[in-house]
């Protein structure tokens, strides 16, 4: 019986010690790896909340020691999902800063054919890092995987390497894809700065395609990559768009543009209308964009 108390007060200590570096990060610093030893030690006793905070802190100090207790967490199925991504997440923040992470990589990679999805979608994640070059292959192999989270995952993973050559990887994967996962791209798309030109047209189309949800997110990214050079003659096709998120988003977006701009396309004609629209928040917006071009108070 003592021996269980002893081990019990052991858990208090060390969990009161963690506690203490989460409320004073300049005792983390100065007590350096033995500060690290401890998280990583405690990792075994926590609650998920105290975990968690510590996961967090593993991945921001980038130390290579915590690459292994990350990993182990983000491949433990008795983790709940919250631990698990948050491991993922921040073991591809250490990768990106470890020099020597050969090991991990060909670990995540195996992993990509783990038989829990949950470990592959992960292992995905947890792959992408600027520059990881060897993840390339095997992500993209994953956006084939049978379960749309993997498939996204592989997405994000292969956006955040930040090779602008994979630009076409994931265009052409887009036209194959189901719609979540077409979705999923379309927003990575615009990581690709290099590439703004051809996302334009590529959401050009999906404006004019049948599923509101891909047409809305279509004008998302559009404007995303635009910035104050806003392709009007896209938005007034939004403005007569049946779906009413469409509509208000295109109005919202226009009120962005140059107001010189928008006088000299006499943009206020295409906008009066919808102060008769049927919903309630699209005549709102359609108000505030007729005051913000000058056209003055419109009743309605």
């Amino acid at each position: 019986m003592s021996h269980t108390v002893i081990q019990f007060n052991g858990h208090e200590r060390l969990l009161a010690k963690v506690k203490g570096y989460l409320h004073a990060m300049d005792k983390l610093i100065q007590d350096g790896d033995q500060a690290m030893d401890l998280l990583i030690k405690a990792l075994d006793v926590a609650d998920d909340e105290t975990k968690l905070k510590i996961v967090l802190l593993l991945g921001s100090m980038g130390a290579a020691r915590a690459v292994w207790p990350l990993y182990r967490l983000m491949t433990d199925l008795n983790q709940n999902d919250t631990i698990r991504h948050a491991a993922a997440s921040q073991l591809s923040l250490v990768g990106a800063m470890t020099k020597d992470h050969g090991a991990l990589v060909d670990n995540l990679i195996a992993d990509l054919g783990y038989h829990h999805a949950a470990v592959r979608a992960a292992a995905a994640f947890a792959l992408g890092w600027e520059g990881n070059q060897r993840a390339v292959g095997p992500l993209v192999d994953a956006l084939c995987d049978v379960d749309p989270e993997v498939q996204q995952a592989a997405v994000g993973a292969l956006a955040n390497i930040g090779d602008e050559r994979l630009f076409d990887v994931l265009a052409n994967a887009m036209w194959r894809s189901t719609k979540e996962q077409q979705r999923c791209i379309l927003y990575h798309l615009s990581c690709f700065k290099s590439h703004h030109k051809e996302v334009v047209d590529i959401c050009a189309h999906y404006l004019g395609q049948g599923d509101a949800d891909l047409r809305y997110d279509a004008l998302v990214v559009l404007d995303s990559v635009c910035g104050t050079q806003k392709p009007l003659h896209l938005y007034l096709q939004c403005l007569e768009d049946p779906d009413r998120r469409i509509r208000e988003q295109a109005l919202v977006y226009l009120a962005g543009a140059d107001r010189g701009q928008l006088r000299r396309k006499n943009m206020d004609l295409c906008v009066l209308p919808l102060v008769q629209d049927a919903s309630p928040v699209v005549r709102q917006a359609a108000l505030r964009l007729l005051n913000h071009i000058g056209h003055g108070p419109v009743p309605v």
